[in-house]
């Protein structure tokens, strides 16, 4: 794998230096980065050494390593960005350690959405739903935990009443190679906060760690619920969910990730 400083959206990747912290308990730290990583472990989203994250703080970008035991990451063995300067600033020791090969997709999605953090789960329930759903979308409305959904367009979570819409891609046999269909995505489903990845998982992508977090919890949830759903002849949309608009402009695709509206 090139070296990550070399990648093109990397270089592309600007910071606001306008817009204050947006996080509420401050900026992604690497205690915190680690703490996360054996969490979403336990939750059983990165089981093995599967699974990734990469999160803005300030002007460094946090990925976490390759072929490393999630819940056995320490501090020193997680890859650290200056994004202004576009140098590595902390490395593993093991120089054979790589990091993620999720980067290449962390730093598309971080340059065309605004977004500080990504993260990508094995959770089981994301892949089985994409098992069970042949089309390229999964859908959902009229759950309570669509109201942890944040909406890019207007800035707001989505209702209870919403549908909730996530692109699904067909898998490939390394990340690296769904840079281009998650490319797609974001041109296609400007109003996407995630995509489901057949047969593998999930990637979330969301202005804060905290907000993108959440997400995640809350959209692996209502994969889960799907999926018993589905079981049992149960519709996953109800009638009166929210029509999505179409033709919505980019200026309001990246209204929450600039900071600009606030939830």
């Amino acid at each position: 794998m090139t070296e990550f400083v070399n990648d093109a959206n990397f270089k592309e990747l600007v910071m606001d230096t306008s817009i204050e912290n947006r996080n509420d308990e401050g900026p992604m730290t690497l205690e915190n980065f680690t703490k996360l990583m054996v969490q979403f472990y336990d939750l059983g989203w990165m089981r093995g050494s599967g699974g990734a994250m990469g999160c803005i703080s300030g002007n460094e970008l946090m990925i976490s390593p390759s072929a490393l035991q999630k819940e056995r990451i320490e501090k020193q063995d997680v890859f650290v960005y200056d994004i202004s300067q576009k140098t590595e600033v902390q490395r593993p020791a093991n120089k054979r350690i790589a990091v993620s090969s999720c980067s290449v997709l962390f730093s598309l999605i971080m340059k065309e959405t605004g977004s500080e953090c990504v993260i990508h789960t094995h959770s089981k329930s994301a892949n089985f739903i994409t098992q069970l759903i042949k089309g390229d979308t999964f859908e959902i409305s009229h759950q309570e935990y669509i109201k942890g959904i944040y909406d890019p367009f207007s800035g707001k979570a989505l209702k209870y009443s919403d549908t909730l819409t996530i692109p699904i891609i067909e898998n490939m046999p390394s990340e690296s190679q769904l840079l281009e269909p998650i490319r797609g995505v974001l041109e296609n489903h400007p109003q996407a906060i995630a995509v489901l990845v057949r047969n593998h998982g999930l990637f979330v992508w969301g202005p804060t760690w905290e907000s993108t977090k959440i997400m995640t919890e809350c959209i692996d949830y209502l994969l889960e619920l799907a999926i018993e759903m589905e079981k049992m002849s149960i519709p996953l949309v109800k009638e009166g969910g929210f029509e999505k608009e179409d033709n919505l402009s980019e200026k309001m695709r990246t209204l929450l990730f600039s900071g600009v509206a606030s939830v």
